[in-house]
């Protein structure tokens, strides 16, 4: 498994934040469980204290794979509860091993509610687990009945505040703001591996410079059954807007990002913000929402297995 440092020499123990650029198997929580158990073991060995995992890790993005779900059936076999096998191993996990787990997206049912969630389980919490519901639904998932959150709590680990812009949520600058003002180092785009918005990157790059933060998307490989390959790139982005690293979706890795380099970034916001806010309402403007045409050698990439 490649091994990427970004930003510099490797910090002391309890320093290190590292993304895992996995393979996620369709409808394959069994094969995607145990490869979270395997690279939370192999984050413990190196001293990694929080791993972020591929968005929709637990069955793969399920509602942009299908045309047509229905709503029962999303409930039945993809929803997870507090109480399912997948989200008491990531929690078992954290206490056994130490290592805080990121899950940018998975579908969270509570009774009769279905949400698009972030899940943080982290040893150091009461409960093991901290979620947060996407606040902005997108058509399809309005007509699926799911339901959308309230509140935007954040995660703290260790002094890093973190949170995530979930899919739709990076065309709301607003959300992205409120996350900053409440002293976020970083924001994590937790985008899907099939059909991601066209210009996240630029606007990933855009709220990095808007509002002086780091920005995170995690990539993966999504694997279907037919052998076909989605890839989405793992890409970090400074406060300036810049990306310092890219890692192309087809070849797994382990992305090691040391805790010190997100808190280093400035917290004021430049003179130029509105300028820049402008900037990023027409880029909204000027492109469609949705891609579902998979690029070479970018988000949505098409291949075989490797």
């Amino acid at each position: 498994m490649k091994v990427e440092l970004v930003g510099g020499k490797e910090a002391p123990s309890g320093g290190l934040l590292a993304v895992a650029h996995l393979s996620v198997h369709e409808a394959g929580l069994r094969l995607n469980l145990e490869a979270t158990r395997k690279i939370v073991f192999y984050a413990s060995e190196n001293n990694v204290s929080t791993i972020v995992l591929p968005y929709m890790q637990p069955y793969g993005p399920i509602i942009q794979l299908y045309d047509v779900i229905r709503r029962d059936d999303l409930r039945k076999f993809f929803a997870l509860t507090r109480e399912s096998s997948y989200i008491n191993t990531l929690v078992t996990l954290s206490d056994h091993y130490g290592v805080n787990i990121v899950l940018p997206g998975y579908f969270e049912r509570v009774s009769s509610k279905i949400y698009v969630s972030t899940a943080y389980t982290s040893w150091e919490l009461e409960e093991g687990l901290a979620t947060r519901r996407k606040l902005v639904l997108n058509e399809k998932e309005r007509r699926l009945g799911l339901s959308k959150g309230v509140d935007l709590p954040m995660f703290v680990d260790k002094g890093l505040v973190f949170n995530t812009l979930i899919e739709d949520e990076l065309f709301y600058p607003e959300i992205a703001r409120f996350i900053t003002e409440n002293n976020a180092n970083l924001l994590i785009v937790a985008l899907p591996q099939v059909e991601p918005p066209k210009n996240y990157i630029e606007l990933s790059k855009s709220l990095a410079l808007i509002y002086r933060v780091w920005v995170l998307v995690p990539g993966s490989r999504f694997v279907r059954r037919d052998g076909t390959v989605y890839a989405l790139p793992t890409i970090v982005i400074n406060p300036e807007g810049e990306i310092i690293y890219k890692h192309y979706g087809l070849e797994e890795a382990f992305i090691v990002i040391p805790r010190g380099l997100l808190r280093s970034a400035p917290r004021t916001i430049g003179l130029n913000s509105r300028t820049f806010y402008r900037l990023y309402r027409h880029l909204y403007k000027r492109y469609s929402v949705y891609g579902g045409v998979p690029r070479e050698g970018g988000a949505g990439q098409t291949g075989q297995p490797s």
